[in-house]
C-alpha cells in the first residue's frame, strides 16, 4: 500500500487553517542557487500562502563567508514579528553550517537546526520535535501499531534524519537497529525489521525484495537519476508482500513542509 503523503499534509494543512499564529512572518535564507533547495522553498512558499502566513525569502550569494551568513541570519530573523526562520541546506562548501545555523534563535528555530534548539530537544525540554520526527510519529500513528512489541530499522545516521529519528525511537519501540548505509550486511539486518526508516540518499538501496511480508518503510532518501527522482526504497514487488511505503517524489517530503509550519504555530500559537 502506497502511503500518500500530499494526502497526509493535506489533512495537517487543513487543521492548520483553524489555528492562530499571531500574524508573524516566517523566514528563509536560500545561500545560492541549487535547483533542488530552489524547489524545496518554493513548496514551502506555496504552504504559507495556503495558510495565509507572510513567507519572506532572502536568497544570499554562494560565494558569503560563514561570518557575514551568520551575521545576516542575525540581522533577519531578529525582529519581533519574526516567527520562525529557517535555513535552506544544503550550504555552500567552504560555509561552517554548524557554525552558521546557531545563528539561529532557539524560540524561532522551527527546524531545530541549531545546538541551542537540538539540545533543548534531546534533553526533553522542547515544545516542538524536528520536523523528519513529526513525520515518523505522524505516520506510525497511522499505522495503529504498538511499537513496543517492533523491531526497527533506521538506515543512515546523519544531520536531518538518522539522528534525531534515532533518538526519538530508542525509547519506544521494542528493537531498535540504527544502521549506516554503507554496512556490509544491510540485507540481512532489515530482513526481519517490522518498520524501516531510511534517510540514506543512496538511490534503491534497497528494495521490497529484501524486507518482511507486510513491513511498513518510510524513505526520506531523495536522489535524481535520468531525470527522475526516486528514493532509497525500490517498491518493485511491495504490494505482492503487503508492504506499506512512502513513495518518492510525494510521500515524507509534503508532510515534512507541513510539520515544518505545525511547528511555526506551536511557537507562535495565541487563544
Amino acid at each position: 500500500m502506497v502511503i500518500d503523503g500530499k494526502r497526509v499534509a493535506e489533512e495537517i494543512i487543513g487543521k492548520l487553517k483553524a489555528r492562530h499564529s499571531a500574524g508573524k512572518f516566517f523566514g528563509a535564507v536560500l545561500v545560492g542557487d541549487d535547483p533542488a533547495s530552489v524547489n524545496f522553498l518554493k513548496q514551502k512558499e506555496k504552504v504559507g500562502k495556503e495558510l495565509g502566513i507572510d513567507f519572506r525569502l532572502y536568497p544570499l550569494s554562494a560565494d558569503i563567508s560563514t561570518d557575514e551568513l551568520r551575521t545576516e541570519i542575525g540581522r533577519l530573523a531578529r525582529p519581533k514579528n519574526c516567527g520562525g526562520f529557517i535555513v535552506q541546506l544544503p550550504l555552500p562548501e567552504g560555509v561552517n553550517k554548524h557554525y552558521a545555523l546557531n545563528a539561529i534563535p532557539k524560540e524561532k528555530d522551527v527546524d531545530l537546526l541549531s545546538e541551542a534548539a537540538l539540545g533543548a530537544f534531546y534533553s526533553g525540554r522542547s515544545p516542538i520535535v524536528p520536523p523528519s520526527v513529526a513525520v515518523v510519529e505522524e505516520i506510525l500513528n497511522m499505522e495503529r501499531r504498538d511499537l513496543r512489541g517492533l523491531k526497527v530499522a533506521m538506515v543512515g545516521t546523519g544531520f536531518l534524519i538518522g539522528k534525531p529519528v534515532g533518538f526519538w525511537l530508542q525509547n519506544r519501540v521494542g528493537e531498535l537497529a540504527v544502521l549506516d548505509s554503507k554496512v556490509n550486511d544491510l540485507e540481512v539486518r532489515l530482513h526481519d525489521a517490522d518498520i524501516v526508516i531510511s534517510g540514506a540518499g543512496h538511490l534503491k538501496l534497497f528494495s521490497a525484495k529484501q524486507l518482511k511480508e507486510g513491513a511498513t518503510v518510510i524513505d526520506f532518501g531523495f536522489s535524481k537519476i535520468d531525470g527522475k527522482i526516486a528514493g532509497d526504497f525500490d517498491p518493485e514487488g511491495a504490494d505482492g508482500k503487503n508492504i506499506s511505503y512512502t513513495k518518492t517524489p510525494g510521500g515524507t517530503g509534503p508532510i515534512l513542509v507541513a510539520k515544518l509550519f505545525e511547528n511555526f504555530y506551536k511557537l507562535n500559537e495565541v487563544e
